[in-house]
């Protein structure tokens, strides 16, 4: 080793990774020790890191890439854990073939015990099978642009929006007898390969116009796309070995073993603010039930009368706005229900500042009009299996049509103007008178045939109209009562009303309005937080008041007049899981 020469001054040259730099201290005994001791070291790491060079040269460009995956910063990655509950390893239900289907060999032995019989051995059977779940971790949902092959064999420039995450193979669970005791059940960890057949869902109930409503379902598939698959990994990281949903099921996932994926869907409407992900193929966990309109006869086909479900897990998302052309856009992982709790806030602050902006006052006109605000409740929405209400099904014209046929009984006549301004006011009493004139406006001969065509539907004709204006609109609006879905009753109205058809739907919409501000005139709360606060403190206080209603009838027709026909569906929904919650297992029954 060599040895550092005495300093020729007073000075010492102090090596730093930046320029060399003289220090000034004295030169002393022990400070030129110290100093040759530090020369030494750095003298032994630079030889260190000659020879590692030199190992590395000889190496194959091969073994210098890195491996494994990146390590992603805390909170980056949401981390579920498989499910360790041994609830579903263990199912016990009858044997409905037998149980219900054989009901003529149900006889009371005399001698053996009632539980020998075939029947009764076919109730309450148990059903213990191996229960695996995959670990599921996930990145946010983002958005990209890609070049995708279209229809007319070209390249198109399209947004996806896509899901990157990973699954891992913690092993499966075992319903085992306790030893020495086989009335004891325990469950013990099992380690074998997992097929990952992967089903990803993206599901909206959100409304996003008028026609729709409040609840309008959407749905969208994962797509096997390799050329946004490349550009995703791109994107996130190169070093990661990322599998679509087709690649995904070509080997089983190893005891131990973890997979990057990622499902993309293409088409999404760019509005939804509020939407879920359903994953199925993370667990062979099961449930079944007896289907409602099943029958068993002797020679029933085993599970014939079932409908079965896997267990699929749900995570909930929203974004915060509607910038359709920003990439940057984040999406956060929200909770079940806040969509539905936004909606019934703002429904009531609109209600609320409605009376102000029109110069209304719903619960005066509906007195002058001899009518309730419970008199006008829309009927009972067609709800979908998925839990919203049937967006093909248009807005109801029953409560419509009710304040219509009072309006015509009002006498005497000169008082009708006053009411419908009460009730719709200013703006909606134009409208109202639009939409009279629109049944007998001056049209061309083509249109003024096509309108004739459809009053004769409705079992009127062009003298009906003009001598009775106010009964001829009831007939009208109970025919379009009975015109599904929304599209054929928007081209009716057209032809019915010209021009004045869009008042129709303005017209239901104000009436909604009307009968909130009317139901919230009758409730007993203080208001001042509602309007100082934003939709969801209007949303907790309209809950405080609902459950303070004793009368469950009344609380259910408080509900419809205050959100329409989906009220309940969007109460249940805002109600049914705990603040906070932003994923669950669940188990979908398909219809």
């Amino acid at each position: 080793m060599a040895s550092l020469p005495p300093a020729a001054d007073d000075t010492l040259t102090t090596i730093t990774s930046g320029p060399l730099r003289a220090v000034r201290r004295p030169t002393t005994t022990k400070v030129v020790a110290k100093e040759r001791r530090r020369a030494s070291r750095r003298i032994g790491i630079a030889a260190l890191i000659a020879v590692a060079s030199a190992v590395a040269a000889s190496l194959p460009a091969s073994a210098l890439e890195p491996t494994g995956f990146r390590r992603l910063a805390p909170g980056v990655l949401t981390v579920i854990p498989a499910d360790r509950s041994g609830d579903d390893a263990l199912l016990r239900a009858d044997l409905p073939e037998i149980t219900e289907g054989l009901i003529d060999l149900a006889w009371e032995p005399k001698q053996s015990p009632l539980g020998a019989t075939l029947v009764e051995q076919g109730r309450n059977r148990d059903f213990p099978r191996d229960i695996w779940c995959l670990e599921f971790s996930f990145k946010p949902p983002r958005q990209i642009d890609v070049d995708v092959p279209s229809r007319e064999f070209r390249m198109q420039r399209k947004r996806v929006w896509y899901l990157l995450y990973r699954v891992k193979n913690t092993g499966a669970r075992r319903i085992v007898m306790a030893e020495g005791d086989a009335t004891r059940l325990r469950s013990e960890t099992v380690k074998k390969p997992v097929s990952f057949l992967p089903h990803f869902v993206l599901e909206s109930v959100e409304g996003l116009s008028k026609q729709e409503g409040s609840l309008a379902y959407r749905a969208y598939l994962d797509r096997v796309m390799p050329a946004a698959v490349a550009a995703i990994r791109e994107r996130e990281d190169t070093r990661i070995d990322l599998h679509d949903s087709a690649r995904m099921t070509e080997r089983d996932l190893a005891p131990g073993e973890e997979r990057w994926g990622v499902a993309v869907w293409e088409d999404v409407d760019p509005r939804i603010d509020y939407f879920s992900i359903y994953i199925r193929g993370l667990t062979n966990a099961i449930r079944w039930r007896t289907r409602a309109d099943a029958t068993f006869a002797a020679d029933s086909v085993p599970v014939a009368g079932e409908e079965h479900a896997l267990e699929s897990l749900r995570l909930d998302f929203w974004r915060p706005g509607d910038d359709s052309t920003s990439l940057s856009e984040e999406m956060s992982v929200g909770h079940a229900g806040m969509y539905e709790r936004r909606t019934i806030g703002n429904r009531v602050l609109e209600a609320l500042g409605r009376g102000r902006l029109t110069a209304s006052a719903p619960r005066e006109g509906l007195e002058q009009l001899g009518l309730t605000w419970e008199e006008i409740l829309d009927p009972p929405a067609a709800v979908k299996a998925a839990g919203a209400v049937d967006r093909d099904a248009p807005p109801s014209l029953v409560p419509l049509a009710k304040v219509v046929s009072a309006l015509a009984r009002l006498q005497p006549p000169a008082a009708r103007p006053a009411a419908i301004g009460a009730l719709f006011g200013q703006v909606g009493q134009e409208w109202f008178e639009d939409l009279v004139r629109g049944l007998s406006a001056p049209l061309d001969d083509e249109r003024a045939a096509l309108r004739r065509g459809m009053l004769d539907r409705c079992g009127l004709s062009e003298e009906d109209v003009a001598v009775r204006p106010l009964e001829s609109l009831v007939k009208v609006l109970s025919a379009l009562e009975a015109t599904t879905p929304a599209a054929t009753r928007r081209s009716a109205s057209v032809a019915l009303f010209g021009t004045a058809a869009p008042r129709l739907d303005a017209l239901i919409h104000e009436l909604d309005l009307a009968r909130a501000r009317a139901v919230l005139d009758d409730m007993d709360f203080d208001r001042r937080p509602v309007l100082t606060g934003g939709a969801l403190t209007a949303y907790d206080t309209m809950l405080t008041v609902f459950g303070a209603e004793a009368d469950a009838g009344k609380r259910a027709r408080m509900v419809t007049g205050l959100l329409g026909a989906e009220g309940p569906a969007l109460l249940a929904a805002a109600t049914a899981v705990r603040e906070g919650v932003d994923h669950a297992w669940v188990f979908r029954y398909e219809q």
